[in-house]
């Protein structure tokens, strides 16, 4: 692992506690706002090859196995191996949408790209809520509606978490990239828009 990984790696690691920071009495007092997505989007711009990918899902991952079986283990009946495969599948299209986004990438085109973000992921993850099969919803039209609608409250969370922390994962790799010697910037300060 090179010395931009390792910084991208360790960014990452420090950004998923954003997970476990807002929790008060087993639950979150600020859901949704969380750097996950900004950590896929990260990862898909910073990391090469397959780690771009594996690495985002694997902290995902990791701190899924605390949350569900230490902080939220009462909703549980046996000890939990993954999280949602709609918010995995999210994170990874997420990461997708970024690597392509931000080919040539700006202050702009992140805040773009952590929007649409938030976004794709409001409507993966509440298709996935309705369409499972514990949902608590109708598999009809108004199922669905109804599972957009209960996720509205967390989506404005969503949108803020994922343009702040993508912003400052962004910010601080470009602090750190300046002071290594062998370590280029993403975003250079000509590219604004």
């Amino acid at each position: 692992m090179n010395k931009k990984e390792l910084l991208v790696l360790v960014l990452m690691l420090v950004a998923i506690s954003t997970r476990f920071i807002f929790i008060v009495d087993g639950q979150s007092i600020i859901p949704n706002f969380t750097a996950v997505a900004a950590i896929a989007i990260l990862g898909a711009s910073h990391l090469r090859g397959a780690k771009k990918w594996f690495i985002p899902l694997a902290v995902l991952w990791a701190s899924d196995l605390i949350l569900n079986n230490v902080v939220y283990a009462q909703y549980y009946d046996s000890f939990q191996v993954m999280g949602s495969m709609w918010v995995y599948g999210a994170i990874l299209l997420i990461g997708v949408m970024a690597y392509f986004l931000l080919r040539e990438a700006s202050w702009g085109k992140l805040l773009l790209t952590s929007t649409l973000g938030a976004i794709l992921f409001f409507l993966i993850t509440n298709f996935g809520s309705w369409i499972g099969p514990t949902s608590p919803y109708v598999k009809d039209m108004s199922g669905l509606m109804a599972s957009y609608t209960a996720g509205i409250p967390f989506f404005r969370n969503a949108i803020l978490g994922d343009i702040f922390f993508s912003f400052v994962l962004f910010g601080t790799y470009e602090y750190f990239a300046s002071k290594m010697t062998d370590v280029d910037p993403i975003i250079t300060p000509k590219a604004i828009a």
